[in-house]
């Protein structure tokens, strides 16, 4: 694959921040030298020729050497991921060995981090975003499996470390959703859909009063990601599922929930009454609407400890327990203006 330098490097600036998706507006300020500490990246001058001229072998060659008289281990991370960004954005073309290339590299950067920092070090979260963005660059239409876990592990770690209504948490919440969405991940399941809408809203109202540029930035970017979302599966197809699929009367029996932020759960009880069990292990809370459950989202919310859960359901491999759908056996209801 081979596109124009500065289009790499405006696309990495996106990813590496994680406050706006790796596909977003060209209006994004490219860096100018890499996402890794400044000394890291000057010390790479003859690296950086060489991945220039495409001599890649000889570049490796300089940093091994780099890195070996290198004593600290914080400063041989950070050569790894500066050189990692170059190897991106100055390779001559971005073939299929020179990605497999940088991907190798960006893996070794997370290791490394996680070696010298902790596992549950926000450097750790960066570096699997990065991998992960790169990887969503090359691949775009169906990036590898380990894309998704790379996201969820990050989106922990600033939750945990960084907070729920950190605007960095939240941006997180964007590729996130943006992944979930794909064709490859749905499959056109109006449930998996309506769980990415969920994430985006969650990002959109977390950072609608918040007076911070880096808020607002998250604000509009996830704003723009859940219009452009509707308009492939809401108003832009009026015969496919909208992204707020909502269980038939749930209206009606959900009156004490905002269902413009929540997921229903409808089934049998035995099944429902493991679901709530596992939500609550998970310290999260589930709401009685009728004879449904709801799991209300929004600021603070944390989906992760049951997103696999979550997974299983929409895939229908538990068996008698519905997510945002009506249960096939019921006969479909026409739901009030404004409930979807």
């Amino acid at each position: 694959m081979a596109e124009p330098l500065t289009s790499r490097k405006i696309l990495f600036g996106a990813a590496a921040l994680c406050l706006a998706s790796p596909f977003a507006s060209a209006a994004e300020e490219a860096p100018t030298v890499t996402d890794a500490p400044f000394d890291a990246a000057s010390r790479l001058d003859r690296e950086i020729a060489m991945i220039r001229k495409g001599r890649l072998d000889e570049a490796e060659r300089l940093l091994s050497r780099d890195m070996a008289a290198e004593r600290s281990p914080r400063v041989r991370a950070d050569l790894l991921a500066a050189f990692a960004t170059q190897l991106f954005l100055n390779a001559p073309k971005l073939d299929d060995p020179t990605s497999a290339l940088v991907l190798d590299y960006l893996d070794r950067v997370v290791n490394a981090y996680r070696l010298v920092l902790g596992a549950g070090d926000p450097e750790v979260a960066t570096a699997l975003i990065r991998r992960a963005e790169v990887e969503r660059l090359l691949h775009p239409d169906d990036p590898a499996p380990w894309t998704d876990s790379a996201y969820q592990q990050a989106y922990r770690i600033r939750f945990e470390r960084l907070g729920a209504t950190s605007p960095v948490t939240l941006g997180t919440l964007i590729p996130m959703a943006e992944l979930a969405a794909l064709p490859s991940r749905s499959q056109g399941d109006p449930a998996k859909i309506e769980a990415a809408a969920a994430m985006l809203r969650q990002a959109v109202e977390g950072t609608a009063a918040v007076q911070d540029d880096s808020a607002r930035v998250v604000h509009a970017e996830a704003l723009a990601t859940l219009q452009r979302l509707e308009a492939v599966y809401g108003a832009g197809r009026p015969d496919g599922p909208r992204p707020q699929i909502m269980t038939a009367g749930a209206a009606r029996q959900c009156a004490g929930v905002d269902l413009n932020d929540a997921i229903i759960f409808s089934g049998e009880p035995a099944p429902l009454d493991l679901l709530r069990d596992r939500f609550g292990k998970a310290g999260l809370i589930l709401l009685p609407c009728g004879s449904m459950l709801a799991f209300p989202l929004g600021p603070g919310v944390d989906p992760t400890p049951v997103l696999d859960l979550l997974t299983d359901i929409s895939a229908g491999r538990i068996k008698g327990l519905y997510m945002g759908l009506r249960n096939p056996s019921e006969t479909p209801a026409s739901l009030p203006d404004g409930a979807r």
